[in-house]
Parts: C-alpha cells; structure tokens; sequence
C-alpha cells in the first residue's frame, strides 16, 4: 500500500479497513526496509538512521515508519524551511541544514534551487534547467553550506552515531559516487538505500552501473531494486575499513 498515490482513488471506507498496512515513502522503499529488519522491531530494537535528502517528515519519507516505532537519528537536507517542523515531529532526531557537494567539488557553499514542488528542489543546475522546460514551477534560489559524503561520515561519528542501521541517499541527480566507498567505509550502515545518480539504470543493466561499481569497492552489495533505488548491504566477510581515527 503506497497511500502517496492510491490514497486519492481508495474509497474511505478501505483507507480506514482495520488491517491496511501503512507506508510513506514514495514507492514502498520503507515497506522493504521494514521487511528487512522485521525480526530486530518484533524483539522491540530501536534503531538509527541517517536521512541524507529527506525532504518533508512524512511526505516520501524512508524513514518516517522506523521512527513511529521509536528509531531515531539524523536528517540531512538543504532546504532550511524543513529543519523546524522536522524537529518538531521528530524531537530526538537532529537535523543539519546542508547540501552534499558533488564529488571533487570544495566549496562553502551552492545554490539549491527550491522548486514549488518541494521533491523536485535540487542544487544541480542542469537539472533545475530541465525541470523548468518541463514546466515545474521555481520558487526561488537560495544558498546553502555544503559538506561532502566524506565529510558528513565524520560529522555523524561526532554525534556519538557509531552503530548506523540504515542509511537513505536521494539527492536529485548530485554525483556523489566517487565519494561514496570512503563514505561507506567510515560508517558500514546495515542497509543502504540509495537512489541512482546515473540516467537509466535498471535491472538489465544494474550490476555494470557505476553505482554498482562503487557499492562493490566499499565492500557492499545489491539486494533489491526498488522504484530508482538501489538496496545494498556489506557483503560477507568485507572488512570494516576504519577511515577516520
């Protein structure tokens, strides 16, 4: 059940039935992740996360679920307007204002295009392009810190989060790739979920991708495939490569 787009053809009577399960992510990601750690939330395990992307607090969100059950940890994104009513729903989470610079790139800061349509915000410029040929509404411009992948890892060690269960990347077609096996290496989540950067990918041609590619460097390999998102967990026996002493 994906309410985010049957919720507007249900009959009421069938968004009310007593055994209808319950999602918020855009196209069931959060229903596989429960599946995933379904023996550790029947032993009552509270979690962490790390939300790089999240955008709303409930709208398409992976993690919304876990944390109706008591998991917890730290959303990322670059849109300011989203901190406080995020903390405000999700008071022991922490939330950073920033944007993930694409790999190679230093820089203090980016422009992060904020489209009408909030999911669609995105501080690649040539995306933003397109977006407005297609007919989505630019709302406005603003800019935003940045902090690489790599970087991000060490600001979550910081924070104590040294035991990561599930990480969650959608950045709207920034390539982080080449950063993501230091990225991966620092923090060995349980389970990756990450959108694709590159055009096209699907299960043809998903294990040539090069986001294939760096999952297998970083030690992690795919499991699922799930509306444009890759599943990935470390594979057996992948060392624990300590990055950052």
């Amino acid at each position: 059940m994906f309410p985010n787009w049957l919720q507007s053809s249900l009959p009421r009577e069938v968004q009310n039935e007593k055994y209808l399960k319950i999602g918020f992510s855009q196209n069931g990601e959060d229903d596989f992740i429960r599946g995933h750690f379904w023996n550790d939330i029947l032993a009552g395990y509270k979690g962490t996360y790390l939300d790089v992307g999240c955008y709303h607090e409930t709208l398409y969100s992976n993690t919304k679920l876990l944390n109706l059950i008591g998991w917890q940890g730290l959303a990322v994104d670059a849109n300011p307007d989203l901190e406080q009513p995020w903390l405000e729903a999700r008071p022991q989470d922490h939330f950073l204002n920033r944007c993930i610079s694409a790999s190679g790139e230093v820089m203090d800061g980016l422009e992060f295009f904020r489209f009408q349509d909030g999911a669609m915000s995105t501080v690649n410029p040539e995306r933003a392009q397109q977006l407005v040929k297609d007919g989505w509404v630019l709302r406005d411009r603003v800019q935003v810190p940045t902090v690489s992948l790599a970087a991000l890892a060490q600001l979550v060690l910081e924070q104590g989060m040294n035991k990561l269960d599930l990480v969650s990347i959608d950045l709207e077609m920034v390539n982080f790739l080449a950063d993501l096996p230091a990225f991966l290496n620092g923090l060995r989540p349980r389970l990756l979920c990450m959108e694709c950067v590159t055009n096209s990918v699907d299960l043809q041609n998903l294990f040539s991708s090069e986001e294939s590619y760096r999952l297998v460097e970083a030690g992690y390999e795919p499991i699922a495939f799930i509306g444009g998102n890759i599943f990935a967990v470390p594979q057996p026996g992948s060392p624990t490569v300590a990055l950052f002493g």
